[in-house]
Parts: structure tokens; sequence; C-alpha cells
């Protein structure tokens, strides 16, 4: 399920009242052993929808589906800091969450604008060898962690 087709989360319309998106997204989440989040920035900080679903998975009276899974950040901006911002403000609600994440790699990307082809297709090595880089580092965080 699309993150962004979540209905906005209500504290009000939370257990019986839930809206019925609420149960597929929060079924999926339970069935993962961790979570990547992938995010550009906006404002200095994550697109509404992605606070949104980290607040619909986490919600539940201590019994979110998210709580205490390993995780990881990975934050992209068309500027050089690649959304430093973004990846430090989702960090804050994860370390809330108790979701345990690596302190390194660190993974920005900036200048993305220019790092893929017009098919979508990752054209910088760096980039891509960074990348490759931190989903090793992940997935060893997910090996010891889970």
């Amino acid at each position: 399920m699309p993150i962004g087709d979540l209905p906005l989360y209500n504290q009000d319309l939370n257990g019986d009242a839930a809206p019925a998106a609420y149960a597929p997204f929060r079924a999926a989440i339970a069935q993962v052993q961790a979570i990547l989040f992938v995010t550009p920035e906006y404002n200095r900080s994550v697109p509404g929808c992605l606070k949104n679903a980290i607040d619909v998975a986490s919600r539940r009276q201590g019994k979110g589906v998210i709580l205490g899974k390993p995780a990881a950040v990975i934050s992209q901006s068309p500027g050089a800091m690649g959304g430093f911002g973004a990846n430090h403000a989702i960090r804050q609600s994860l370390v809330f969450l108790n979701m345990p994440m690596p302190q390194q790699p660190d993974t920005y990307m900036g200048q993305v604008g220019s790092a893929f082809d017009g098919a979508g297709a990752l054209k910088h090595e760096g980039l891509a060898k960074l990348l490759a880089d931190f989903a090793g580092a992940f997935e060893r965080w997910i090996d010891r962690t889970v």
C-alpha cells in the first residue's frame, strides 16, 4: 500500500474506529524483520506522508507493529547536503520508537537530479558504491539485531 493513501492518523479514531486502510498497512509492517526508510527532504524534514505512516504503524496503546524493529535511513535531495535534515528528523522518531539503527554509514544522497539517467538508472559510480556498501552494512546490522 502506498503510504500516501493512508488517512491521516488521529488518535481519536484509533482502535475499533480506525480507518480500514490501517489494518492491511499494519499487517504488512508486522511481517517484516527490519525497515529501510528512504526519504526525500522537505523543508529540512520528512514528507508528511512518511511521518503519518510512522504514526499509524507505531500506535495502538504501546502495541505498534513498528516498535523495536531494526531500521536504517537513506535521505536524498537535489542539493549538496543530501537530505541531512530529513535524515536526522526521522531518526528522532525512530529513537523514540526503540528502533535500533546503525550509526554508520550515514547515507545522504546529494544532487540526485544528476545521479540518474533518463530511464531512471543510476549512472553515478560513487553513489552506486555508497549504496552497495550501505546495503551490506544494513544486512549485517539486521543479522546482529534480529
